[in-house]
């Protein structure tokens, strides 16, 4: 078995067994570490000084749930972009980091905005393409020399105490961050991984990780919980 096999095959095992304990979970633990986290965000002094923030927004279950998150970055007035996934143009020159689709973060224009969102196959609350004519692309702002973004908050499936981070299995947070430090002179957002209690792994157990994987700066576990890289 090859080296990427063993790779896939120790992530797919992981998620597996953190999905079943979130099976587990029942909602009043997902909301009192949901209000934890928030409270631990909203004093980290990098949060505090971001003007441009990027947070994702929350499934219904099995993840910690930011639209508290999002209500108080736009009340501190900082200009607040969420993911949107799409079918990702063709290369000039495909290689093998070629996505068939890919993430941008765009502009959220206010809570009524974000109210008004329809949700997705996974129930989370995604803007429509007709409105991307209207929203800021932060990746388009950057390649033009304007303001990119200052902190990035990001989901995940698995956490460890080295700042690891375990996603889904599409990719689309390693390649926005690679594509974004392409575009920006090698910077990067400052990143925070939330995490539910139930979805960090206490040492020694890890996160399995390869070259393209990005560790985090920062990760918030619903227990209180404040790791640091």
């Amino acid at each position: 078995m090859s080296t990427n096999e063993t790779l896939r095959n120790a992530k797919r095992e992981l998620r597996a067994a953190v999905a079943k304990r979130l099976d587990a979970l029942d909602a009043e633990s997902v909301r009192e570490q949901s209000q934890a986290v928030l409270a631990l965000l909203t004093s980290l002094p990098e949060y505090r000084q971001a003007r441009r923030v990027s947070i994702y927004l929350s499934m219904p279950t099995g993840e910690i749930d930011t639209t508290a998150m999002v209500q108080d970055a736009l009340e501190r007035g900082k200009r607040v972009f969420i993911p949107f996934t799409h079918k990702a143009m063709p290369a000039p020159t495909q290689g093998e980091d070629q996505k068939p689709s890919i993430m941008d973060m765009v502009s959220l224009e206010s809570l009524e905005d974000y109210q008004g969102l329809k949700r997705n196959n996974w129930g989370i609350p995604t803007p429509t393409k007709k409105s991307l004519e209207t929203r800021e692309n932060c990746i388009d702002e950057v390649k033009a020399g304007k303001a990119g973004l200052d902190l990035i908050v990001m989901p995940g499936v698995a956490f460890d105490g080295e700042c690891r981070r375990l996603g889904h299995g599409k990719g689309y947070y390693d390649y926005f961050l690679r594509r974004y430090s392409e575009e920006a002179d090698g910077k990067v957002p400052f990143t925070v991984g939330v995490a539910l209690k139930d979805q960090f792994l206490d040492p020694p157990a890890s996160v399995p990780v390869g070259d393209k994987d990005w560790s985090l700066d920062t990760i918030i576990v619903g227990d209180g919980k404040v790791i640091r890289r």
